[in-house]
Parts: C-alpha cells; sequence; structure tokens
C-alpha cells in the first residue's frame, strides 16, 4: 500500500513539473497582438478593419510592422498589472517584460491615431 501511495505522488508531481515546464514554454512562442484603432480608454471603438500594424511579442520584446508609412510614431507598453511602462519613439521593437500580467500596446501615430491592443502572459 505505501508503495502505492509513493507511486501516485511521485506521478502527481512529475505533472505538475511538466505543467509548469509547458506554461513556462508557451510564454516564449509568439503572440499576436489583435489591434484595434482608436483611444483605448473609450467604448466607441472603431471596427477591426485594415490597421496598417501587425504587432508580434516573444520572449519579452514586442516588434511591430509596419504595412504603410505612418510617419513618426510613439509605441507604449503597459503592464496592468503591474504600472509599469515601456516607451520607445520611432522604434519597431521595444524590450518589455517576461513578468505574468496583463499588457496593454498603444501606438500612436503623427497625426494622433491611436491603434492599441492587449496580450496576456
Amino acid at each position: 500500500m505505501k508503495k502505492v501511495l509513493a507511486l501516485v505522488l511521485v506521478l502527481f508531481s512529475l505533472q505538475l513539473f511538466a505543467e509548469t515546464a509547458i506554461s513556462d514554454e508557451q510564454k516564449k512562442e509568439n503572440v499576436t497582438v489583435e489591434l484595434s484603432k482608436g483611444d483605448s480608454d473609450t467604448t466607441n471603438r472603431y471596427p477591426r478593419t485594415l490597421i496598417p500594424i501587425t504587432c508580434v511579442y516573444a520572449d519579452g520584446t514586442v516588434r511591430l510592422t509596419m504595412l504603410e508609412n505612418l510617419g513618426e510614431m510613439e509605441l507604449i507598453v503597459t503592464n496592468q498589472t503591474t504600472g509599469e511602462q515601456w516607451r520607445t519613439v520611432n522604434n519597431w521593437v521595444l524590450q518589455t517584460s517576461t513578468a505574468n500580467g496583463v499588457y496593454l500596446v498603444e501606438i500612436i501615430t503623427e497625426d494622433g491615431t491611436t491603434y492599441w491592443g492587449t496580450y496576456t502572459l
């Protein structure tokens, strides 16, 4: 009986270890951030049609790809869980964090247009 109980405990521990390893691996995969047009603080949002930017998070880095020239732009990433914030102007790559949380990505173009999206780690 003791051997069976010990075996069950070992198997349970291995399962927990495997789930943790999978969770950590998932963080390293690319996360495509779906962007919307309009202010992230309002309920009046534009439809998600033809957004000229793609945004991908991977391993603590947010990368933008511009599908058309939008002029100067500011990229702001905020961990909404901790309040920590990263900013860059006219740079399409921004080193952020791998910490757990909900992240808000905001892109403000030269003409004042705002694109935003969120991702969760």
